[in-house]
């Protein structure tokens, strides 16, 4: 893998990185709020989230990977200083996204009456509410920063947020220093070039 060829991968998860950043401090702000706590858009910036998040751990960890990819793997997580056991690259958080769809099938087919939706101050106030236990479909504890959810046979599954956030912060600074100062391109920005063609 060239220069180039590693600037195309790294801008790409420079984006994600960036996207996924926003999307966290958006959801802190709205759990932080009373107003907001409840409200549709907690799940929108956390769905947002996750999803750049799962989208930047493919590139590292990519599913069903070939000899190749493998390769582009390997080199990705070297070039851009990623441990094999960041908390970016766990698959449970990106398996639930992806086969959210499987969730719902079971909850048809086993007839489920409660599906739990809910942002908890903490874990006492999760576990008070879900009792008996049914459906998760998405629950955050706001105390920890956890979001709760279920794999793709029911089974509980816990995404802690936070760390997923650092090292995505860590991730950005690396990709923008690279960008900065290993990149084989100059680029012009197009507000001066609209300029000089004037």
């Amino acid at each position: 893998m060239d220069k180039y060829h590693l600037h195309w991968y790294t801008d790409e998860i420079q984006i994600h990185a960036a996207s996924a950043i926003a999307s966290y401090k958006l959801l802190l702000s709205l759990v932080a709020e009373n107003k907001s706590r409840q409200s549709r858009e907690v799940w929108f910036a956390l769905v947002s989230f996750l999803t750049h998040a799962a989208m930047i751990s493919k590139f590292f960890d990519p599913i069903k990977a070939d000899e190749s990819k493998k390769q582009r793997g390997e080199a990705l997580r070297t070039h851009l200083q990623v441990a094999k056991d960041s908390p970016i690259l766990p698959r449970a958080a990106r398996d639930n996204l992806e086969h959210f769809d499987e969730r719902i099938d079971n909850w048809v087919e086993k007839k489920e009456d409660k599906v739990l939706e809910m942002v908890f101050d903490d874990r006492d106030g999760f576990n008070f509410i879900n009792e008996p236990k049914g459906a998760i479909r998405r629950v955050l504890i706001a105390e920890e920063m956890v979001f709760i959810s279920e794999d793709r046979h029911g089974n509980p599954v816990e995404t802690k947020l936070s760390p997923v956030f650092e090292a995505l912060q860590s991730l950005q600074d690396v990709c923008l220093h690279k960008l900065a100062t290993e990149s084989p391109y100059n680029y012009r920005l197009a507000q001066a070039l609209r300029n000089y063609e004037r």
